[in-house]
């Protein structure tokens, strides 16, 4: 973290009730102390946040956003954010934070509701099912997990060998099962998919990748000139719809201008397949996992170009426990943090792309369930 980093808040003006700040840097985990130094604006008062100069808020800043803002409201302090760059203004609309935004007019992607907000058709809801209330001792136990790109494999098989030996118990792994049914003691999942299976199944949320969040890119062919604002009505292909890139890649098309209700959406069930069709003319446009295209070959990557990419550090993957193995949590916590200092566990971790484990804060996983249920199925 560099001190441009930092978060500053400089008050610019004050007249009768009415208080004016400039905000520069980042609003992150970091950035609490700071916030709290506007906790004594008084009751029925105004505040005007100028982000002209903040260069990222992520899901821990977020949270801690909208904490302050609860405050604010609950002493009727009128808010108002304004200049905020896309990125941030999209992680707003998103989260349900645009209404503090200066000048937000809802937009209505459904005639009959005048309030309802651009809003993706959600990830189906999973199936609710009983999860076993206790384990075994010493019983094996089965892991599953999301792939977020085919170059990991090796390296996951790699890593379940790695936790075999230091937990001393046998551990059955696989890939990409169902986990809707899957009988699953631990899971490495997508933001989403970790989301429901948290929410539906009581699972914990144990580490996350060390800054290794989702982002998605949307492409098309390398010889389509057109630009994203040419692509109304467009034929969409993308992995599934039960994703975060579907719900990112979607908001992004929507804040250049474009209606999302309005595209042919066709889900392939995996990104090569996707990739495939977007090359072999069946689609005009691809939304991708950003790790996924940077990790394409060289025949792959001259076939395609980059329309827009999303830049929110919002999303991750995350690594979850069942709620019977509690007690184990924190010899696994400490195992995976290990992993960075250890020699072997530093291969496996350059093989799986990650710099290393981290227990999520509260309020990432906060926000990024909030996302999960604003958009879920009900």
């Amino acid at each position: 973290m560099t001190l441009s980093d930092i978060l500053t808040i400089n008050q610019v003006s004050q007249e009768a009730n009415k208080y004016s700040f400039d905000c520069i840097g980042s609003i992150d985990a970091h950035a609490e102390h700071i916030l709290e130094g506007l906790s004594e604006i008084p009751a029925n008062s105004e505040v005007s946040l100028d982000f002209k100069k903040i260069d990222r808020v992520n899901s821990m800043g977020l949270s801690l956003l909208l904490k302050m803002f609860e405050e604010w409201e609950s002493k009727s302090i009128k808010i108002e954010i304004k200049n905020l760059n896309r990125m941030v203004n999209m992680l707003f609309k998103i989260t349900g934070l645009g209404r503090f935004l200066q000048g937000t007019q809802s937009k209505q992607v459904n005639k009959g509701n005048a309030n309802k907000v651009i809003n993706p058709k959600p990830p189906r809801g999973m199936v609710k099912s009983e999860v076993s209330s206790e384990a075994t001792d010493n019983a094996k136990l089965n892991f599953v997990v999301s792939l977020q790109s085919g170059s990991q494999l090796s390296g996951w098989y790699l890593f379940n060998t790695y936790l075999q030996r230091r937990l001393q118990r046998a551990i059955h792994f696989e890939q990409e099962q169902d986990k809707k049914s899957a009988n699953m003691d631990l899971f490495f999942a997508k933001p989403f998919e970790a989301c429901a299976i948290i929410h539906e199944k009581g699972y914990i949320p144990l580490m996350r990748p060390i800054g290794d969040a989702d982002e998605v890119v949307i492409l098309v062919r390398e010889d389509d000139p057109r630009d994203l604002s040419e692509f109304n009505h467009a034929n969409v292909v993308t992995a599934s719809e039960n994703s975060f890139v579907y719900l990112l890649a979607r908001f992004l098309c929507d804040e250049n201008g474009l209606d999302s209700e309005y595209f042919n959406f066709h889900f392939a069930g995996n990104e090569i397949k996707a990739l495939q069709m977007l090359i072999r003319k069946k689609a005009d446009v691809l939304f991708m996992l950003k790790k996924t295209y940077d990790g394409l070959s060289s025949f792959g990557k001259k076939n395609v170009r980059i329309l827009d990419e999303s830049k929110t550090d919002f999303a991750f993957h995350q690594f979850c426990i069942a709620p019977y193995l509690k007690k184990e949590s924190e010899e696994l916590s400490k195992i995976l943090q290990a992993m960075a200092e250890d020699e072997k566990g530093k291969a496996i971790l350059k093989d799986i792309q990650f710099e290393g484990w981290c227990i999520p804060e509260e309020g990432e996983l906060k926000m990024l369930q909030m996302v999960y249920e604003r958009y879920a199925t009900v």
